[in-house]
């Protein structure tokens, strides 16, 4: 039957008969039906081919060096095709394995960060992180944010507390393992959760539901109280990290010391599954070696997502990598900034994180309209901020140009026109 579906709406009304309902249901019901056909560089076209959009939400990550990279695709063909390579054994070493770790080894963002344990995905790692932060630290308890997302599977659902995206209750997983702090910058609040039955707290360097960056004496604070209490400090760079803010590591801006960090998806180039977790040697060797079977995954760390992680790594960590993501930032900002100054009664301030930017909206059914808007003027947005105050977020691939940029702003001043009429 499927061979049969040729339109963006016939696979939707297949995926609401008898697949994926909810999905398919909010996406239309957000006004972004949509089904990818060909897709390249930062842009994407609809299946029949007739409506392109820039890739603005990025999967959360995973195509920050735009869709189909040809630096990685090639890289990947070459591993499969010319090299003869498959995914391998899990039980048998492998040499890509041990130069992607080695290569993580040498720009971790701190020296401690000397180990590291390949997933599939982003979820994966924030189970191992959990997991052995209860190990390592003989706790049973972890602390995160309630507004925060880390996945929707195993641990890394019990550390998302969105009331938006998270699980907990819908699944009936457990309650009592996880402490969620409600004001993403309240050190005080911190200060009482953070009490001695506490392994670990997970948290990314910006407030995720905004996209506003962490100040740094927030993180210091954190650190502190970690290191008084014996409490595992869990970095989740799955949106901040290789390149996204202009550093390889978002932590690197404020010179973080954290115990683990979670690279995330983006290591894939969204062509192979492939994240990491990043960790000091002792925790590793506790955790993977005190054990013969520690962690084992038939997939994880297998030799092509390997191959495709480390180039990816490569890639990020170039300096005209990280030097245009520096530019292409600030003249994203300025740009926004001006729209927001046309629209004063509409728009308010513009927030960045390097190439993460969160336009705010005066009025939070606007910021859902402009979300529609925007995408039938070519923009797929990452989401809208689901508090007040409200606002629009964006998370192009860090390869976008000064005329891709232009054209996200034609449409953003589209769009806001198209909505207020």
């Amino acid at each position: 039957m499927s061979n049969i579906l040729t339109t963006t709406s016939e696979v939707f009304d297949a995926y609401i008969e008898r697949s994926w309902r909810s999905n398919a249901e909010r996406q239309r019901n957000k006004g972004a039906e949509f089904v990818i056909g060909k897709r390249e560089g930062v842009y994407m076209w609809n299946l029949e081919g007739s409506h392109k959009v820039i890739d603005c939400g990025n999967a959360g990550g995973v195509h920050s060096l735009g869709h189909r990279n040809p630096e990685v695709l090639t890289e990947l063909q070459k591993a499969l095709f010319e090299d003869g390579r498959d995914t391998g054994l899990w039980s048998v070493p492998n040499l890509p394995y041990l130069k992607l770790q080695d290569f993580l080894n040498e720009v971790s963002p701190s020296p401690e960060l000397n180990r590291s344990v390949i997933t599939l995905c982003s979820t994966l790692s924030v189970d191992v992180a959990t997991m052995f932060s209860l190990r390592y630290t003989g706790r049973k308890k972890m602390v995160a944010y309630r507004h925060g997302y880390h996945g929707h599977t195993g641990f890394a659902a019990q550390v998302t507390g969105s009331p938006e995206e998270g699980i907990i209750d819908h699944f009936n997983l457990p309650t009592e393992m996880t402490k969620f702090f409600e004001t993403y910058g309240d050190l005080d609040e911190l200060d009482k959760l953070l009490t001695d039955d506490v392994a670990a707290i997970i948290m990314e360097p910006m407030n995720y539901e905004t996209f506003v960056p962490a100040p740094q004496e927030y993180m210091d604070g954190v650190t502190k109280l970690c290191k008084q209490r014996g409490v595992l400090f869990i970095i989740d760079e799955t949106r901040t990290g290789i390149g996204r803010t202009g550093k390889l590591w978002a932590s690197e801006h404020y010179d973080l010391r954290p115990d683990m960090l979670v690279t995330g998806k983006g290591l894939s180039a969204g062509l192979y599954p492939v994240s990491g977790l990043l960790m000091k040697e002792n925790i590793y060797e506790k955790c993977m070696n005190e054990h013969k079977f520690a962690y084992i995954s038939s997939l994880g760390g297998n030799e092509i997502s390997c191959v495709v992680g480390k180039k990816v790594l490569e890639i990020s960590s170039r300096k005209d990598t990280l030097d245009h993501v520096n530019s292409i930032s600030k003249y994203f900002v300025v740009e926004l900034e001006k729209v927001c100054v046309d629209y004063p009664g509409l728009l308010s301030t513009v927030s960045n994180f390097g190439c993460v930017f969160t336009v705010g909206i005066k009025d939070m059914q606007l910021s859902r309209s402009l979300y529609a808007s925007l995408f039938d003027n070519g923009v797929l947005c990452h989401s809208v901020v689901e508090f007040e105050p409200a606002g629009v977020k964006f998370l192009p691939p860090i390869v976008i140009s000064e005329t891709e940029v232009d054209e996200v702003i034609a449409a953003l001043r589209k769009s806001i026109d198209e909505c207020t009429a």
